[in-house]
């Protein structure tokens, strides 16, 4: 019967060094796991950072274009209304130039004879 203790005994023992080396290996896989997913987690979130500050940055240089296109359509605008004004102004200059010969011829009709008595 001792042998039998003892057999059992060193049975039980090495079913609970079994059990304790178990034990250890499955508490080293879930650290490296655990390990595993922060990394995973560290690099997703680095990823979506990239993304935000991509897409901060692409916003960014589209405000920048928004504005330069609209200053350079207040510019078109401006220039447009400097050309039109000119020719208005060009078109009252003619018209006034206009009206000059108009009396002018009149006053020849009116008056006839050589210019040079008309006083």
């Amino acid at each position: 019967m001792d042998y039998a203790q003892i057999s059992s005994h060193e049975a039980g023992q090495q079913a609970l060094i079994h059990a304790t080396s178990e034990v250890h290996q499955l508490r080293q896989t879930i650290s490296a796991m655990r390990e595993q997913l922060e990394s995973l987690r560290f690099i997703e979130q680095q990823k979506a950072q990239q993304s935000v500050a991509s897409a901060n940055e692409e916003i960014c240089q589209l405000r920048a274009t928004v504005q330069a296109l609209r200053d350079e359509m207040e510019r078109q605008k401006a220039k447009y209304e400097d050309a039109l004004l000119s020719g208005q102004n060009t078109a009252r200059c003619e018209v006034r130039l206009l009206q000059l010969t108009i009396l002018e011829l009149r006053e020849r009709l009116e008056w006839p004879g050589p210019p040079e008595r008309r006083v």
